[in-house]
């Protein structure tokens, strides 16, 4: 359900959901990033299954000949060793019992194991696996590396998502002291202050001001460095993706620009009671 916070009065409602959205998708790539090593480590162990050389559906076996076809004149070998097809059903199993199995995988992605093989790794191996009829060696080798992009594209996640929790806390604890002077300038009187009063007022509030504007070019920046680390699609990018349960999808700017919006108010009624004393 979507958050119906907003920062009408730069408040700190929208930042702490913000902050509780990232506590939320740095557990789950967390649960992700375990899954995956959990599959890895069952994938390595499921054997690969030879490449039938003559057409047949059955095991692979020993002969004279092309690999399982028997020498002419000689009786083949026993069938012996997994049903053909065997290791693709225990990969199949693993990945069902791992990723698959994730607390938030119904609520995010409730996909079908074909269309999550897919988009995981690659259509082509999505075919190899659902598909193929052997899970023959370069299709687990392919398996393993594809695997292993996935960890290590939660992991840069995951270290992204804490720069991203540290650099809310940082504009947080900037702007509440900003946002508790407004507030206490808000409630001057300013009809009855001198001109002098009224100009250290307004020196005091273009200072703030100043302050509101470097928090928002730190966080921009600090924006730009994150998604330089990572493979979001074009048209998505990460604060749209983190926040996309939120009613501002940028929670620190929003939150930036109506503390601004606030010291813009205060600054037109200290002018307007400094043009009152001329």
């Amino acid at each position: 359900m979507a958050t119906t916070t907003e920062p009408t009065d730069g408040g700190p409602g929208v930042l702490d959901d913000a902050r509780e959205a990232l506590r939320v998708e740095r557990r789950r790539a967390g649960d992700e990033r375990e899954a995956f090593r959990a599959f890895r480590s069952r994938v390595a162990s499921v054997s690969a299954e030879p490449v039938r050389t003559d057409g047949g559906a059955g095991p692979a076996t020993g002969g004279g000949g092309p690999l399982g076809v028997a020498a002419p004149g000689s009786a083949a070998s026993p069938a012996s060793g997994p049903p053909a097809g065997s290791g693709l059903v225990a990969v199949r199993d693993a990945y069902q019992e791992t990723v698959m199995s994730v607390p938030h995988y119904e609520r995010e992605y409730d996909d079908t194991y074909e269309r999550s093989v897919a988009e995981e790794f690659s259509p082509e191996l999505a075919y190899a696996l659902t598909r193929g009829s052997r899970f023959h060696e370069e299709c687990k080798r392919s398996l393993l590396d594809a695997t292993e992009t996935a960890i290590e594209e939660r992991e840069r996640f995951v270290e992204t998502v804490r720069s991203e929790i540290e650099s809310v806390e940082r504009a947080a604890s900037r702007l509440a002291p900003i946002r508790s002077e407004v507030a206490s300038t808000e409630d001057e009187a300013f009809a009855e202050s001198g001109f002098g009063t009224l100009d250290a007022y307004r020196a005091r509030i273009e200072v703030l001001v100043d302050d509101c504007d470097r928090i928002a070019a730190r966080r921009q920046r600090e924006l730009a460095s994150h998604e330089r680390g990572l493979a979001l699609d074009d048209d998505v990018d990460l604060p749209t993706y983190l926040y996309q349960d939120l009613a501002p999808t940028y929670p620190v700017l929003a939150t930036v620009g109506a503390v601004g919006d606030r010291l813009s108010e205060v600054k037109h009624r200290i002018e307007r009671a400094m043009a009152g004393n001329a």
